[in-house]
């Protein structure tokens, strides 16, 4: 045999080992991708099946929990509200990283196998005619011993999908893994039934407006004591409205040097407890230059029974248990927002929702947050494509899912509160965005001055703009003071005291009035009746129907700013100095 002879041969077993190489990793790669494509289907269909019955049992829950007599009866049904909630969600966030982990195995393994596969396709073009080959039955024990590795890693590889896939399929919802105990129940956040009973956000339980008490005090005078419990001192000024739970107050306060954390006493008023907030890392020291109307504590708290947040103008956020004990801090800022940062925090489940708005319409730098409640920790975060606006989101509850309802020039935004992504889009808005959306009778109801009042549709995708508005009116359009609605009325006012009361299902106009005051504080339905205050501190009441007859009107004795909250038989002001207690001795 020649030397060209020679090359010739080893040019060929190059060649065929290369196409043998070839096709092996194809039908690896194959076989992996079918594989990976096996347990995702079989996963799926598995905690589709057992979430549907989870969340069936929760709804069983939630209807006995309604009709149980009493409180001993009420709170083993809490505690397994708790529970099956924590399961629920524990386990989406384990579908999230299956799905995640899964797909992207997935799309390793089709990459390699088009590879693999196209490079065999090449690798046969240049095989050489068969011909009478001497060393035949040495190639085939080689043959041999790549199809036995072949297989070995094939199974290898199986394998490894399987051991990982099976590891994140664990998870409480098929009573594998650990099961949550008594503390972690606890965390999931407070059921809705306790969250009504209560007042743990701006404007509410569900940031409306809406009371779920009609026995609140209709008359009082400040300068007199009439009517009043109790008044205590608040150390540090702040524009944001308490928040109530149980028999505590929450409230925070601050100015250029400082920011503070008060825990009031709901029986006498008491003090129980003032902390500063521990600079969180990244805190400027330069205080945020702000306007004086909102200074610098604006954002009212939120709190789920178990703990309470509060977010300041510079950008620091930190929540505290009941006891005092600052549970974590974080520097989210610094801000930048014109008039200085104003929107309140809401709470979904154990999440602290934390929209932050922020830039120009050129460069918008707004964010909005999920954050652990109980460490602080990011869960989820999304960007948004719009400048600074000073409104609070909402989280309403359609009946077929929550939306985390969000405003800001010119969108309203709508996202799965759970997760941060974003459901559906509707361009409304125009100019400074401060009043806060409503939710009612199937409509989100969003306003601005220089805009238009709008009912939108819940429950669409994407785009809605030109499918979702129900309605739409442009009189009586408030630059401060959030809209009240009930399903029959919305109404909108002014801060000159313009007040416009328009026909939920189809916006017509009912009535226009006008009162001789300045309003910045929203306005709230207890029962038949409806709670305005201005800024002097007067309370004006009117009656929930097509007249807004002026039924009776209370001083509180120094001016106020802040939206009350509504308790059992009980309504709480913070005044420009004290915190006031209304109600019968």
């Amino acid at each position: 045999m020649t030397s060209s002879d020679t090359d010739k041969a080893r040019e060929d077993r190059i060649a065929q080992a290369r196409y043998q190489a070839a096709v092996a990793a194809a039908i690896v790669a194959g076989a992996f991708s079918l594989a990976v494509c096996g347990f995702l289907a079989a996963r799926h269909i598995r905690t589709t099946t057992l979430e549907l019955q989870k969340s069936e049992e929760l709804a069983g829950l939630r209807e006995a929990l309604l009709k149980a007599p009493n409180e001993s009866a009420r709170r083993p049904l809490q505690e397994a509200i708790r529970v099956r909630d924590l399961e629920l969600r524990q386990d989406f966030f384990r579908r999230q990283a299956f799905s995640k982990t899964g797909g992207c195995l997935l799309a390793a393994g089709v990459v390699v196998f088009l590879v693999a596969a196209s490079r065999a396709v090449a690798c046969r073009r240049r095989l050489p005619t068969p011909r009478l080959d001497l060393d035949a039955p040495r190639k085939a024990a080689r043959a041999a011993r790549l199809a036995r590795w072949s297989v070995a890693a094939l199974g290898g590889a199986i394998g490894a999908v399987a051991i990982l896939l099976v590891a994140l399929s664990i998870n409480p919802l098929n009573g594998e893994g650990t099961e949550p105990d008594e503390g972690q129940a606890a965390e999931t956040g407070p059921s809705p039934e306790e969250l009504h009973k209560q007042w743990p956000r701006f404007r509410g339980p569900d940031g409306l407006g809406v009371s779920a008490y009609t026995n609140v005090p209709a008359s009082w005078n400040g300068k007199t004591g009439e009517g009043i419990l109790w008044k205590t001192p608040v150390p540090l000024p702040g524009e944001n409205s308490p928040v109530v739970w149980g028999n505590r107050v929450f409230l925070c306060g601050a100015d250029d040097k400082k920011r503070e954390v008060y825990c009031f006493d709901t029986e006498a008023g008491k003090l129980l407890w003032q902390k500063s907030v521990t600079t969180a890392a990244g805190s400027a020291a330069e205080p945020p230059e702000v306007l004086e109307d909102t200074g610098f504590a604006a954002p009212t708290m939120v709190t789920s029974g178990r703990w309470a947040c509060a977010i300041f103008a510079n950008g620091d956020i930190a929540c505290f248990d009941f006891e005092g004990k600052q549970l974590w801090a974080r520097h989210l800022g610094p801000f930048s927002n014109n008039y200085g940062h104003a929107s309140s925090l809401a709470m979904y489940r154990n999440l602290v929702l934390v929209l932050a708005d922020q830039g120009t319409p050129g460069k918008p730098k707004g964010v909005l947050l999920g954050l652990d409640g109980r460490s602080g920790k990011t869960l989820w975060e999304v960007k948004r494509p719009v400048p600074s606006s000073w409104a609070t989101p909402i989280v309403a509850s359609t009946g077929k899912r929550d939306e985390l309802i969000t405003c800001g020039k010119p969108w309203v935004i709508a996202y799965d509160p759970a997760a941060g992504a974003e459901l559906w889009r509707a361009k409304v808005l125009d100019g400074d965005v401060a009043p806060s959306p409503v939710y009612a009778g199937g409509f989100v109801f969003a306003v601005n001055t220089g805009a238009r009042l709008a009912a939108l549709r819940a429950g669409g995708q994407g785009d809605v703009t030109d499918s979702a508005v129900a309605w739409s009116a442009e009189d009586g359009l408030p630059d401060i003071v959030s809209p009240l609605a009930n399903g029959q009325f919305v109404l909108t006012v002014t801060t000159d005291g313009v007040l416009t009361l328009y026909r939920a299902t189809d916006g017509s106009k009912v009535l226009e009035k006008e009162i001789d005051a300045v309003f910045k504080s929203s306005p709230t339905l207890a029962g038949n009746r409806i709670y305005l205050m201005n800024e002097k501190g007067a309370m004006y009441i009117l009656s929930a129907d097509e007249k807004l007859q002026e039924l009776g009107k209370a001083e509180l004795g120094e001016p106020a700013h802040c939206s009350p909250a509504f308790l059992d038989g009980r309504i709480y002001i913070r005044g420009k100095t004290h915190l006031y207690c209304i109600g019968k001795k």
